[in-house]
């Protein structure tokens, strides 16, 4: 079960970091891109790892698309949205 991101507590810097892990950036080229240590950048990647109950890319990438994160993405799930 794929947490909602409600429920997943992710943070606006997470989310921004989430992003630039699935555009394929390194925790360096996501440190120099945000001006952040690559200490910082890797420990949000823990805690996005944590929150969001995933333990690869392919689980982050899959929790993306169904909290419709990644801009322009759509997933149909069978359930219209009214």
């Amino acid at each position: 079960m794929i947490s909602t991101p409600l429920s997943s507590g992710i943070t606006k810097r997470e989310k921004e970091i989430l992003l630039l892990i699935l555009e394929e950036h390194s925790s360096q080229s996501i440190a120099d891109r945000l001006q952040l240590s690559i200490r910082t950048v890797e420990t949000h990647r823990k805690h996005i790892l944590k929150k969001t109950a995933t333990k690869t890319l392919v689980g982050l990438l899959k929790y993306a698309i169904a909290a419709e994160l990644i801009p322009g993405f759509y997933h149909q799930t069978g359930v219209k949205k009214t």
